[in-house]
Formats: structure tokens, sequence, C-alpha cells
């Protein structure tokens, strides 16, 4: 699996927690959902995360594809090292492909992405 259909996965998988659906265990790669588990572990830091890092916004008034974006990007920038230019670029991309309908919400996005990433180099 190339590591942005692992991203979109993870986060599609995120989405249906989200929700609130169900999910079967056999039907999910076991490193997607060894990745989901540690990430609801850390939900409070990555969510205080997200909420620091908007104005006039909190993380549950935006919409859930967007949340669970937001979410599995901050968490790679925590606890996957993955370097915060690629977490970023590709939770952008992924956003264009899902959520972008009106073309404000990848920029929408990035503002949030660039204020939490400063607060993960705190972490």
């Amino acid at each position: 699996m190339q590591r942005r259909d692992f991203r979109i996965e993870s986060i599609k998988f995120l989405y249906i927690l989200e929700v609130g659906g169900k999910y079967e265990k056999e039907d999910i790669d076991d490193t997607i959902f060894l990745n989901i588990e540690k990430l609801i572990e850390h939900t409070d830091e990555i969510e205080k995360i997200l909420n620091d890092s908007m104005t006039g916004w909190n993380l549950n008034r935006l919409n859930l594809v967007d949340k669970a974006i937001l979410k599995y990007c901050v968490f790679e920038m925590l606890y996957l090292d993955t370097p915060y230019q690629v977490a970023i670029n590709e939770a952008l991309e992924i956003t264009k492909i899902y959520s972008d309908i009106d073309g404000k919400q990848v920029a929408f996005n990035n503002k949030i992405l660039d204020k939490a990433k400063d607060l993960c180099k705190k972490n």
C-alpha cells in the first residue's frame, strides 16, 4: 500500500469512529488499526493542540471529514516522526480530494496545521 493510500485508509477509519460507526477488526490493516489505537490514546493531547491552533473556532465546529484529516495529521507529526511539511502537505492533498468543495477548506486547514506544527514542536 502506498503511503498516501495508507493515510487515506487511516482517515477513513478515524471518520468511521467519529460518526459512531462499527467495524470488524479483521477488515482493517493491522498497522492502521494500531496507529488509530495509539491516536485514540492521545486524543486529548491531539484535540488540545488543534483547539489551541484555532481562533474563533473549535474542533467540534468542523465537519467530521476535516476533523479526521486534522487529527491524523497532528498524530503523524507527534507520534510517527513524519516531517512536518510532509504531514501537512499530505493532509492538504487529502483535503482537496475529500473536503475542498468551495476552494477554501485547503487554506483553512493549512492555517490550522501551520499553527499546530508550532505546538507539536514544543511537545
